[in-house]
């Protein structure tokens, strides 16, 4: 496929600022990409979307947000019993009562089929950096680049702005004010994830605050004193650490003892801030779709209508769903771990069977007919992405759409990024 072998593809990727426009799987065991294994991601194309869709995409994503919202309230009042039966796990608990902030920045996936109608959202990623830099940076660079409008003008603004706001929140909770703090920005040590989090901390520029980006295993623990960058032993106040809380709970030091505990009672005494980690977690789970099945149109009010159309309908039982569902294990990502049933008969499994996913309870949701988009003659799978940021007013705002294709049924971590342009 010429978009994926292209010869301006490299340079035109490096002038982007997309280290990761190559892919690789990370090893299991040593955490590390498997090089030999490294897949193009990137595709040297600009695929024409019509403005009136992204418009609509932006208006469906806000109206979302405050779905989203009222679930997330509604999470944060449940009792132990009722959390843990949603499938949280048991050491999240006090974390995510304890942090009241709304979370700072999620990813809605969607079903986003004109032809059939289906317009759902099928996936809320909370807790993953993935996908941003492309939607908001990377296609205003393609969509110059190939003659065709920005489709996210507004994101230039708003990411800046929504950033300092939280940051100024965090602060306040320290007693302390934003040029007085150190603020963390870390992810796993991977290109992809640390690249997307160095183009965040680069909005920090003009407020003051001294900064630092680093991958996860220079972050250090202090019992009872704080989070600390350990090359130079300076203390974090405000970290914005995109990593799994789930993953997070069972992590240990190199004499195998439990970090969590530490790490709670930090957060718990607001000895630092996690942005958009334990807040975030709340709405993780894809048995918040169920829950929001199960609240019913009645229970959202104004946002009924939202509800109708945008969430699918979904159960933790499949009886509930019917002879035809996905079922996604409750903590899964990426596809892990994901199967199709149509009429009672297996339709199609997701290539990743990671243990850790395909032993979790299962939701299982409307079995929706994902949109094909053909690129050169290719017919491909296409999952619209869309984010919504906190803007420091406890609302939700849209910031930015984009495209990924795969050639298979489901998507997963090792899909096309295929950039778009109005």
């Amino acid at each position: 496929m010429k978009a994926l072998e292209h010869p301006n593809r490299n340079r035109f990727f490096r002038q982007m600022g997309l280290k990761w426009y190559n892919v690789a799987p990370i090893d299991d065991e040593t955490g590390l990409p498997i090089l030999q294994e490294q897949q193009p991601y990137g595709m040297y194309h600009c695929h024409q979307v019509s403005s009136s869709m992204v418009r609509e995409i932006k208006r469906a994503t806000r109206a979302a947000g405050s779905v989203i919202k009222k679930t997330w309230e509604v999470v944060r009042g449940f009792d132990d019993e009722t959390l843990l039966s949603l499938g949280f796990p048991k050491r999240s608990l006090r974390v995510i009562k304890a942090d009241s902030s709304l979370p700072f920045a999620m990813r809605l996936d969607w079903c986003w089929n004109e032809l059939t109608g289906d317009k759902k959202i099928v996936e809320i990623n909370c807790q993953t950096p993935s996908f941003w830099f492309e939607c908001l940076e990377g296609n205003r660079f393609a969509a110059h680049h190939f003659n065709l409008g920005d489709p996210n003008p507004e994101a230039k603004e708003l990411v800046p702005t929504c950033l300092y706001k939280q940051l100024e929140t965090a602060a306040q909770k320290l007693g302390k004010k934003v040029n007085q703090c150190t603020v963390g920005f870390t992810a796993l040590n991977n290109v992809e994830d640390m690249g997307t989090m160095h183009w965040l901390s680069q909005h920090l520029k003009g407020c003051n605050a001294t900064s630092l980006l680093f991958p996860l295993e220079f972050l250090g623990i202090k019992e009872n004193v704080g989070l600390f960058y350990t090359r130079n032993n300076t203390k974090i106040d405000i970290l914005f650490m995109w990593y799994p809380l789930e993953w997070a709970i069972h992590d240990r030091d190199e004499q195998g003892k439990l970090l969590w505990d530490s790490l709670e009672q930090l957060i718990l005494k607001q000895k630092v801030v996690l942005v958009n980690f334990a807040s975030g977690f709340v709405l993780q789970p894809k048995s918040l779709f169920s829950l929001i099945t199960d609240l019913g149109w009645d229970f959202f009010g104004g946002d009924a209508a939202t509800v109708f159309e945008y969430f699918p309908k979904t159960s933790m039982l499949a009886e509930n769903i019917g002879h035809s569902y996905f079922a996604k294990p409750i903590l899964g990502r990426q596809g892990e771990g994901g199967y199709a049933v149509y009429n009672q008969d297996m339709l199609v499994e997701g290539s990743g069977k990671n243990e850790w996913y395909t032993s979790q309870a299962y939701v299982y949701q409307d079995l929706l007919d994902l949109p094909t988009i053909e690129i050169e003659d290719n017919e491909m799978t296409a999952l619209w992405g869309s984010w919504l940021i906190n803007n420091g007013e406890e609302e939700f705002a849209s910031a930015g759409v984009g495209l990924r294709l795969s050639t298979g049924p489901i998507t997963d971590d090792l899909s096309y990024w295929c950039p778009i342009g109005i």
